[in-house]
């Protein structure tokens, strides 16, 4: 039986990044820049924003914000460290769980690390990485256990799926459906591999699920993203322009979130309807695997 023995959790930088905003000194500074977590964060962020170099320029500008934040935010950041060492028996179990999502020679051998400043979570060179300086998680300590295994997903994913991506070297339309398609994927299949554990815990309020667990919104959110995404696969091949970048914001942003819906919609139903095996071999043969069994269950098996 595989384990989640392989999962560990690294508070080092939080520590450090902590007792800079309560006490700054140029030492700690250089210990928080010098940090893997400082410069696996600095990776992602060079994704939509490839002038970012310098990691000391970098985090000097998010510590100088999270030093506005006060004394209550120190507290909350504090609570949910505590709240994530003190579950991580709780957590690891639930991490066993995202095996039945994942292909079956998988087997986890990374460190989720918690950090304050940037986004909400994120994957990074086979680890995962999540802010616990974020009010989600400061209204909703739960969410911690669930956004920890959306992101130790995304390890799985990224372990046959390199995240090779760069907005800024998008020029065509078919550049364009290949990050859509890998984002969908990505995202989608995350989702979907969390939902069970929500629906058992009654922890469906985020607005992902508020969405997929309604039927007529979720339909609407479906539609509205392949009249996206038909746009650009199926019209003759063009050179994208700065305007199509917007999309990427109605697809991942707050308002819509499109490929993370959809892409659980599309999830789920090839799973139901061809097999959690089925979907678990897309993550091994890439998103045009996931695109194309979607498309096949809805051609073929929806009568």
């Amino acid at each position: 039986m595989k384990s989640s023995s392989g999962v560990k959790i690294d508070t080092s930088f939080v520590n450090l990044a902590l007792e800079y905003l309560i006490s700054p000194s140029e030492e700690l500074f250089l210990q928080i820049s010098k940090h893997t977590v400082a410069k696996k964060i600095l990776s992602n962020a060079q994704i939509s924003d490839p002038n970012l170099k310098d990691v000391k320029v970098f985090w000097e500008k998010i510590l100088e914000k999270e030093q506005n934040k006060g004394e209550e935010y120190i507290s909350e950041v504090n609570s949910c460290i505590a709240y994530i060492v003190n579950n991580t028996e709780t957590l690891l179990e639930h991490v066993n769980e995202l095996y039945s999502y994942l292909p079956d020679d998988f087997v986890f051998d990374c460190t989720l690390y918690l950090h304050i400043g940037y986004d909400i979570g994120i994957v990074a060179e086979g680890d995962a990485l999540l802010n616990v300086g974020h009010t989600l998680f400061h209204q909703n300590k739960r969410e911690l256990i669930y956004f920890a295994m959306h992101e130790l997903h995304h390890v799985g994913y990224t372990h046959y799926n390199e995240l090779d991506i760069s907005f800024f070297d998008l020029q065509t339309s078919d550049d364009f459906v290949k990050l859509i398609e890998k984002l969908t994927h990505l995202e989608g299949t995350a989702t979907y591999a969390i939902k069970e554990l929500r629906e058992r815990e009654n922890q469906l309020s985020y607005f992902d699920y508020k969405v997929l667990n309604n039927k007529e919104r979720r339909a609407e959110f479906v539609q509205e993203y392949f009249e996206i995404y038909d746009k650009y696969k199926y019209a003759k091949r063009f050179l994208i322009e700065e305007s199509d970048f917007d999309i990427l914001d109605v697809m991942s942003g707050k308002n819509k979130r499109l490929w993370y819906i959809t892409g659980a919609h599309m999830a789920e139903d090839i799973d139901k309807k061809l097999g959690r095996d089925d979907l678990n071999k897309t993550i091994l043969d890439g998103p045009e695997s996931f695109f194309k069994k979607f498309q096949y269950d809805n051609m073929f098996l929806d009568g």
